[in-house]
């Protein structure tokens, strides 16, 4: 499996519920405002190809993988929780 950090501006239509629902459904976890955290088994470029199907054109996206316990300040509780479940 591989951790991926998603994130996102949706410009126009800003129909953020078509995305992140679907975000949800594959097990990610919101960790700030337009950042997500996703464990898939998948590469950086399939998780963007995937995704790109529930943005705009217009929209920017834009995933990156990670295997190192991030840093952070003030994330959700949630996001928090997630990454603590994955690394001591």
């Amino acid at each position: 499996m591989a951790y991926f950090v998603v994130t996102y501006d949706l410009i126009q239509q800003k129909d953020y519920e078509t995305l992140t629902d679907e975000l949800t459904r594959i097990g990610g976890e919101k960790a700030a405002l337009s950042v997500w955290l996703v464990e898939q088994n998948l590469s950086a470029l399939e998780m963007r190809k995937h995704l790109q199907g529930f943005v705009d054109d217009d929209d920017k996206l834009i995933v990156v993988e990670f295997s190192k316990k991030p840093s952070w300040t003030k994330a959700f509780t949630k996001g928090v929780d997630w990454i603590n479940a994955r690394f001591s």
